[in-house]
């Protein structure tokens, strides 16, 4: 039989009864190790939740131990609605014992993985889209598609074992051009739907020799091309970074030589530049040269794509000695807590105040479109938020996605401006 991808290894394992093999197109049940949960904003999905257990006498929650519930998005409540639905999540999730992850603690994806709770090996649902992001550790890490109910109350989750796409890159970057411009481009050239339904693997020596910032950047990227998942194999880069974190055991998975892509595609970044989306798909990419000038309201850093160390380190490098423009508004939100507290100790923090940028504290911000720096109809705004789609980041605003030098070079102009002649 033809071979297994490692990802398929995990869903065999995963699976109730266990699989010695699995093919894409199957559906499993599985049993997850991990539920990644947030603390919502719609009061009333949580009274219908706890009503339906209620109701099928459920008392004890089978995945208690491994449910996490993280209070990232409107957080802390910027209206008292917000306030009274995430007070109702909160009751609901202590009730059952669950842990919550509460008061600035960060973007559940970047949380869960800095916690040492999502592992390479493991199997993590969650309820955001981008739980993609997780993959870079080398985890099956998908987001909820429904049936949240049967993982409260039975401990399962249907899983359809997806194709994969092979994404391999080469080459190295020019100077000035971040990993975030590389995520851009690969989205650029594949498409929203490049590997729509699948998995998506990235691979090659180009992402070989990343730091894991930045390959979380990479997978969270995944996402806006379709994919249900996104990995990137364990190594020892991947490996440093988690035995940091935790002592606990995982089990690392390999593709057999044989296994057969879903497409296979090879990316050269070798000679590009700096890039930017422009209004109103992530896909939309176009090197910044193109649309230089255009002023803007408003620049962004944050995000669970954009919000690590490495990402204020770039603003920062920017802004240094410099001020933001005047007509322009910059928030920079930190995707983490671990990002705020090693920021601020290397100084990063220290260089955004003085150059008058707002600092808040880490949550999803303004990415969800729920506060923290939601745009008036016909503002303009650079960021490095996940996705540009209208509305986002509030109705009849354009928002441009680009590297965090971008962000910070266009700031300082007030204008989007290639940050070249800044690094």
């Amino acid at each position: 039989m033809a071979g297994m991808h490692a990802l398929h290894k995990i869903l065999a394992d995963k699976a109730r009864p266990q699989r010695t093999a699995v093919t894409p197109g199957e559906f499993l049940e599985i049993e997850p190790d991990i539920y990644s949960a947030i603390v919502g904003v719609n009061a009333g999905e949580v009274r219908r939740l706890a009503a339906d257990l209620e109701e099928l006498g459920i008392k004890a929650l089978p995945l208690r131990e491994r449910i996490f519930a993280s209070a990232d998005h409107a957080s802390p409540s910027p209206t008292v609605a917000f306030a009274a639905s995430h007070k109702a999540w909160r009751d609901f999730y202590r009730s059952y014992g669950i842990k919550v992850f509460d008061g600035g603690a960060g973007v559940s994806h970047l949380v869960m993985v800095e916690n040492g709770i999502v592992l390479p090996g493991s199997m993590a649902i969650a309820v955001d889209s981008h739980a993609a992001t997780m993959g870079a550790v080398g985890a099956y890490a998908t987001s909820l598609g429904g049936g949240r109910l049967t993982l409260y109350a039975i401990g399962r989750y249907w899983i359809e074992a997806p194709q994969v796409t092979l994404v391999r890159i080469v080459g190295q970057m020019k100077k000035g051009v971040l990993g975030r411009d590389v995520a851009l481009y690969v989205n650029g050239r594949l498409g929203q739907r490049g590997a729509y339904g699948n998995a998506v693997e990235f691979a090659g020596p180009f992402v070989e020799a990343l730091s894991m910032d930045l390959r979380f950047t990479l997978c969270n990227m995944g996402t806006e091309m379709g994919a249900v998942a996104s990995y990137i194999q364990p190594d020892a880069v991947t490996l440093e970074w988690v035995k940091k974190r935790t002592a606990k055991p995982f089990k690392l998975y390999e593709t057999d030589p044989d296994f057969a892509y879903d497409g296979v595609h090879e990316i050269d970044v070798s000679g590009i530049d700096p890039q930017i989306a422009v209004p109103h798909a992530p896909d939309g990419v176009k090197p910044v040269a193109e649309v230089e000038g255009r002023r803007i309201d408003q620049a962004y850093l944050g995000s669970c794509a954009s919000g690590r160390l490495e990402d204020f380190a770039a603003a920062a490098a920017v802004l240094k000695g410099r001020q933001v423009h005047p007509d322009v508004r910059f928030i920079a939100t930190p995707g983490s807590r671990e990002v705020l507290k090693e920021a601020a100790r290397l100084g990063y923090i220290d260089v955004l105040h003085e150059a008058n940028a707002i600092v808040t504290n880490a949550n999803c911000g303004a990415c969800p479109g729920l506060h923290g720096g939601i745009l008036a109809p016909g503002e303009v705004a650079i960021t490095s938020i996940t996705r540009n789609f209208e509305g986002r980041m509030g109705p009849g605003a354009e928002i441009y996605l680009a590297s965090p030098a971008t962000v910070a070079a266009s700031a300082v102009e007030g204008r989007i401006t290639n940050p070249l002649k800044y690094l």
